[in-house]
């Protein structure tokens, strides 16, 4: 770090500018060949020292080499750049604090958000989930990196900061064996408390005379949910090696799978639901999962199906539950089992309430009632559901509004609303809610608003020719939008369709109407486009650009937290048991069982946060791993008589 004038260079009257300069050579550190540079510009000078704010208000940030990394939707890009976000969390490291901290700085001292370069303040939880789960390892570890440069910075000019951030002697080897001991110890503790979640709520239809304990049965296949990637055979078999259990308390592969197979999607749903209810019961005493509380709805799938397909004579497979699933990048097509689960996402714990296996042809708004109709069971006071642009759909708005349950859903931009995004821009309007007014309930809103971090109305002229090139392109879509509109009521194949026959003279009616505002590809993507009936836009006649601006961007915010069901997904792959069967009753059951795992450990999790910090943070105290590698110890010790 290189300064332009250090403390020993001024008089008591003078204020002198001090510039300090840092680069983070991609030699020194394995962050994708990035070049960091930072620059911190503050005063010195005796009326009015500078402070720790002051010092990371000044601070800029340039990245070589690469864009910085950042996985947030590109539409929050334009809300909030990188660099607030930046300077907040180097602030909030610098001072030793969590998000929750934080928040309360923000909250005591309005003008410091505004100083880190924020329009509002941000909200508790978006600090959090901009920090844990929209940046990758890469952007953290430059945030702390930078962090403990500025700390530094600030002591090499008095500038006061706690003393114990970055110290050598914070925290030594004893004193983090010895966290480790106690977090550890009440671990186990909890573990033990929330292991009967897992063993009491499921059952098998055997006979009387079994004389195989049912409890050997979800031991045995908890304890292979621990071994991450682990089929029947191999989680039995190590199972056996390790349980207490005595030899004929214990049971084979075959045995294991032939009475789990036996299971319906019914009673495996119902046992889910039940384990999710006695979960939420316990993370509500202690004041957790409580007032209005947000979900999200999606879809996900399994390893990839390697086994034989038989093929119908419409080429797909005859087995309903193998879908396929093309890849993005090399467009090939791949086959999987899918199931679509409803979570609590946000400052909540992250429990998954249902979960539904998803056959071939199964609507999406069939997916929606099932999975809130199964969550409204255990979490009566579920005000928001979020979902991707997949459910996009009338149906599907209906099933939630049927519900009682407001939505929150990124729109599908077809003809009609490109058409919108361009007269909005040629109006210069940044903002834009029309409202349909429903029989009953919360209108049905459609928002547009920016969705980049640029000047959307900087184009003043127009070009004919362009505008040819996207009449045209704006025909062809509405052609194929009704195309698909007439085979969603026909059930004809698209490809048998003689759309020209068909089509022509609702295609001029539709061009007429069209003709005056063609839905350019440059207005369609300056403008992220969102549907919800959420009262936060009952908005007034008397509402400025500016206000409706500040309450749209303030509440499409919270779509970020539908990740949260994506983060979850990566963590129940590791809890599911693989098979290669093709059942798919037993593949659902895999997927509950580790959806009832994933569960379990965010309630440990919570209960030793708990127990051990006075201002938890929501970022997991207790890993899945470190879960895992207790829970496979445990399980099986001190079996029932």
């Amino acid at each position: 770090m290189t300064e332009t004038a250090r403390l020993g260079d001024y008089t008591p009257d003078e204020r002198i500018a001090v510039v300090a300069r840092t680069e983070i050579q991609p030699g020194d550190h394995e962050w994708s060949g990035l070049t960091l540079h930072t620059t911190l510009r503050y005063d010195i000078g005796k009326h009015n020292p500078p402070t720790f704010a002051d010092l990371v208000s000044s601070l800029s940030v340039r990245v070589s080499g690469s864009d910085f990394p950042d996985d947030r939707a590109n539409w929050h890009h334009n809300y909030t750049g990188l660099e607030p976000w930046f300077r907040a969390h180097v602030y909030r490291i610098g001072m030793g604090w969590q998000s929750t901290r934080l928040k309360r700085e923000f909250n005591d001292n309005p003008w410091l958000a505004g100083r880190f370069g924020f329009d509002s303040e941000p909200s508790q939880s978006r600090l959090w989930e901009v920090f844990h789960e929209s940046w990758p390892p890469v952007t953290q570890g430059l945030c702390h990196h930078v962090a403990e440069r500025v700390v530094k910075q600030a002591r090499e000019h008095g500038i006061a900061v706690p003393d114990d951030v970055f110290q050598p002697e914070d925290r030594d080897g004893e004193s983090e064996r010895s966290e480790k001991r106690l977090t550890d110890e009440k671990m186990k503790e909890v573990w033990a408390q929330a292991k009967p979640f897992v063993m009491d709520c499921f059952g098998l239809d055997r006979a009387e005379n079994a004389s195989i304990p049912e409890g050997s049965f979800w031991e045995a296949h908890a304890y292979a949910g621990t071994l991450q990637d682990a089929f029947t055979e191999g989680g039995l078999d190590a199972f056996r090696v390790n349980t207490t259990r005595p030899e004929d308390q214990q049971h084979v592969a075959r045995t294991h799978r032939h009475h789990l197979q036996k299971l319906d999607v019914e009673s495996i749903r119902s046992m889910l639901q039940e384990t999710a209810r006695m979960l939420v019961a316990r993370a509500r005493h202690n004041g957790e999962l409580q007032g209005k509380l947000s979900s999200a709805i999606d879809i996900t799938k399994g390893n990839p199906w390697t086994g034989e397909i038989e093929w119908t004579d419409d080429d797909h497979p005859e087995d309903d539950y193998i879908l396929g699933y093309k890849d993005k990048e090399t467009q090939e097509i791949d086959y999987h089992f899918q199931w679509a689960t409803i979570q609590i996402v946000g400052l909540d714990v992250p429990l998954v309430l249902d979960a539904i296996p998803v056959d071939r042809g199964m609507p999406r708004d069939e997916i929606v009632d099932e999975l809130l109709g199964g969550a409204l069971g255990i979490v009566p006071d579920l005000d928001l559901v979020m979902m991707d642009r997949e459910f996009d759909g009338n149906d599907v708005r209906a099933a939630c509004e049927e519900h009682g349950v407001h939505y929150l859903t990124p729109g599908k931009k077809n003809a009609s609303e490109r058409a919108t995004c361009t007269r909005l821009r040629k109006a210069g309007k940044r903002v834009h809610v029309e409202t349909q007014q429903t029989i009953s309930g919360p209108g049905r809103k459609e928002i547009y608003l920016p969705a980049r971090n640029t000047d959307v109305f900087e184009k003043t002229g127009e070009d004919p020719e362009n505008d040819e090139e996207d009449e045209e392109e704006n025909r062809d879509e509405v052609r194929q939008e009704l195309v698909a509109d007439f085979v969603n009521v026909t059930g004809d194949d698209p490809d048998d369709v003689d759309d020209a026959a068909w089509f022509d003279d609702v295609l001029d009616d539709v061009r007429e109407d069209k003709d005056e505002l063609p839905g350019g590809e440059e207005d369609a993507t300056a403008y992220a486009f969102f549907k919800t009936n959420h009262p936060a836009f009952d908005t007034s006649d008397d509402d400025t650009e500016e206000e409706l601006l500040a309450t749209a961007r303030g509440f499409i915010t919270r779509y970020s937290n539908r990740w949260g069901i994506e983060n979850g997904y990566k963590q129940i792959k590791q809890f599911r048991v693989r098979t290669t069967s093709k059942e798919h009753e037993y593949r659902y059951f895999n997927f509950a069982f580790a959806c009832v795992l994933y569960n379990v450990w965010r309630l440990v999790d919570l209960l030793v946060k708990l127990a051990l910090e006075d201002d938890p943070d929501y970022s997991p105290r207790v890993q899945a791993t470190t879960f895992l590698t207790l829970a496979g110890k445990h399980i099986g010790f001190d079996p029932p008589d």
